[in-house]
């Protein structure tokens, strides 16, 4: 079980011919069938043990996003403020409001979400404006910010961004180009506040303005952060409410 659990993206069959070029014989059916028994016959459950068993040794893990190719992973905190994923997300050129971005930041350890919504593109102004109003909150709620995670937006990889995250002593983490994988919770969470939230928002309700856009976020946040079971493999049915107050 060694095998499958550091090098946990293999097939069985890419086992076997491993397990053989160490002097075993066994076949490919006999593998999975041993994974099988372990807990361990799908990739993302290889994925799951080993972050688990990263989790204990470093703090810092990588963990499965999603089950389904493709598969990614992401940065993760064991405390609440250790790290926070920041992303982007282009809402649409709405009718009579314009084109509308979210910006959005995840607390890794807690799935916790705080969520603006600007006018037009977002710009490095907006990217520290919107790592203040985080900074601020978290400090508040007493986790204050470690780290941040984000991809490479210019808006993230500017000078003014990277200096206001120095004058916090926050620490600026940087994933691969072309690879959002990396920063996964975030990038997922976007995918579920866009089916649960906006779409069906778009279908009963006309926005005029930004403000409303964001009335309607932060109603659907606290129900988010407070109400919501999260199925993930992480959250285990848990809300983020629920890891914050057994940290506090």
């Amino acid at each position: 079980m060694t095998l499958a659990i550091t090098s946990p993206t293999l097939g069985c069959r890419q086992y076997a011919d491993r397990l053989a070029d160490q002097g075993f014989e066994i076949g490919k059916s006999t593998v999975q069938n041993l994974l099988v028994k372990h807990g361990l016959g799908r990739r993302h459950q290889r994925l799951a043990r080993a972050a688990a068993i990263t989790a204990l040794t470093t703090g810092l893990i990588t963990e499965i996003a999603v089950e389904d190719e493709p598969f990614g992973f992401c940065h993760w905190s064991g405390r609440p403020g250790g790290l926070v994923a920041v992303d982007s997300f282009y809402i649409g050129n709405l009718k009579g409001v314009g084109k509308v971005y979210q910006l959005t930041a995840v607390d890794t350890a807690t799935r916790w979400v705080m969520v603006w919504l600007v006018h037009g593109t977002v710009n490095k102004r907006l990217s520290v404006a919107f790592f203040e109003r985080i900074y601020k909150t978290w400090q508040k709620m007493g986790f204050p910010i470690e780290a941040i995670v984000a991809d490479n937006g210019p808006e993230y990889k500017a000078s003014n961004f990277a200096d206001a995250l120095a004058a916090k002593n926050v620490s600026r983490i940087k994933i691969p180009a072309r690879s959002p994988n990396h920063n996964a919770v975030v990038e997922r969470f976007q995918g579920t506040m866009l089916q649960e939230c906006w779409r069906p928002a778009f279908h009963r309700l006309c926005f005029n303005n930004v403000r409303q856009l964001q009335q309607e976020a932060d109603a659907w946040l606290r129900s988010y952060n407070h109400h919501r079971r999260n199925h993930g493999n992480y959250m285990a049915g848990r809300r983020p409410i629920d890891l914050l107050e057994l940290a506090s």
